[in-house]
């Protein structure tokens, strides 16, 4: 992924130390200057019937055009399994084809841009452009001039879009695969979105039970050899009770009783790392998007193992996502289907949903994500301080209950433990929990 500046909004970020007249491949995202008109094309779902969609006219054709098709098959299988009747798809409005039309003769007035997809959204488009030589002014001029053009043709002048894009540059092998399949994949998610809106609302201060527990934590559900056992336990004698969150996906996960905390040491599982364009590190990948395992031990495997075990049983896995092996146990979570709640450690930007697999949990109304209230969400990635990191590891005790484990905490105080958190679930509104 690449590299952003911290402070600017995400249509305005490019990435630090790339040079953007280089030839690669690029997934640019342009926005409406207005969104809510959804002035581009209307979601066309077979069978359904949801604000904002139409029912299909037969010969209708997927707004998806450009170079590469999505080919019937598996894929659109899949669809059909979700949706029962049929593949979403945009028809486009006037303007929307005016905007095809400026994308397929980009390379026209571009000779060293190759345009390889399009995906026109109601409000927004993504595509796929290779850059297939140097080009002798950054790639930002040759957008600026398809916004300009294409907003001509849709409109008869400016306007049409919001200021800037967003891009993502397609470094490694099997990246553009990806791509291709999440943008394919755009109409069926957002119909999923129109059926199912509340799993995908975010909400704001989210009030939740925070109970202290009345025994020591231990994690029961797990064998004694794979729970985290450490020098000392929170007691939790001043829990703030309750709290206030934000959050987005299926709330009802924590009224389970049976909730099991996942913790993990970082010394006990690490994925590989490698450079990143521009300074700093990020996980190794193969190319199927799987992370690559630096190092593993056979404590985290057992623990690994075993919850998972419960999770296929029904149980609720609760997560600060902070170690790699919180991160892995998470992912194969995912990946089995099976109910996750997962803390953050910043809120959600007001247009936030869950990408790639995270979506398709969400509608399948398997995951929570949640941040505490207090803290704001940030356009650049929060680093985890080693505060947020108790703050989060605290509150996955209280919201797990009697599925929460022992955490050594490393000399800090219970009370200031308790302190931090009370501050970070406090509402947004600043009045602090009684």
């Amino acid at each position: 992924m690449a590299i952003r500046l911290e402070t600017r909004p995400s249509m305005l970020r490019r990435c630090r130390g790339w040079d953007y007249r280089q030839s690669c491949i690029y997934m640019i995202t342009l926005v409406l200057a207005d969104r809510r008109s959804q002035a581009l094309g209307r979601l066309v779902m077979p069978g359904a019937s949801a604000p904002g969609t139409e029912q299909a006219a037969p010969g209708t054709e997927q707004a998806a055009l450009g170079a590469e098709q999505a080919a019937p098959g598996t894929e659109q299988a899949a669809l059909c399994s979700v949706l029962g009747a049929g593949a979403p798809s945009i028809s486009l409005s006037p303007a929307g084809e005016a905007v095809m039309r400026e994308w397929r003769d980009i390379g026209a007035h571009h000779p060293a841009l190759k345009p390889l997809y399009m995906q026109v959204m109601p409000d927004h488009v993504h595509f796929i452009l290779q850059v297939l030589r140097p080009l002798d002014k950054p790639l930002g001029i040759a957008i600026g001039g398809f916004k300009t053009g294409s907003s001509k043709a849709a409109i008869g002048g400016p306007g049409l879009w919001a200021e800037g894009f967003q891009d993502t540059i397609l470094f490694h092998e099997g990246q553009l695969d990806a791509m291709f399949r999440y943008l394919r994949d755009n109409p069926r998610r957002l119909a999923i979105k129109r059926l199912c809106p509340e799993l995908f609302k975010v909400r704001r201060n989210l009030k939740l039970p925070l109970q202290a527990q009345d025994r020591p934590l231990g994690g029961l559900g797990l064998p004694p050899q794979a729970q985290n056992r450490a020098a000392c336990s929170v007691p939790g004698a001043e829990a703030p009770g309750y709290g206030f969150f934000s959050a987005i996906g299926n709330h009802f996960l924590l009224d389970s009783p049976n909730k099991l905390q996942v913790q993990c040491s970082r010394s006990l599982f690490g994925y590989k790392r490698i450079p990143k364009p521009g300074g700093g590190s990020k996980i190794a990948r193969d190319a199927d998007g799987a992370p690559l395992v630096a190092f593993s031990s056979p404590e985290f495997e057992e623990k690994r193992d075993a919850l998972l075990a419960a999770a296929k049983h029904g149980a609720v896995l609760v997560s600060p996502c902070i170690s790699d092996g919180e991160r892995e146990i998470a992912r194969l979570a995912y990946a089995a289907g099976a109910n996750l709640v997962a803390l953050r450690n910043m809120g959600f930007s007001p247009l936030y949903k869950p990408g790639g697999k995270l979506f398709d949990k969400t509608a399948d109304g398997k995951l929570l994500l949640l941040a505490p209230a207090a803290w704001p969400y940030q356009t650049a990635d929060k680093p985890m301080t080693r505060f947020d990191a108790c703050v989060l590891n605290r509150i996955a005790q209280f919201l797990a209950a009697d599925g929460a484990v022992e955490i050594n905490y490393k000399g800090m105080k219970p009370d200031d433990i308790d302190r931090l958190v009370r501050e970070a679930v406090a509402n947004r509104d600043g009045s602090t929990l009684p």
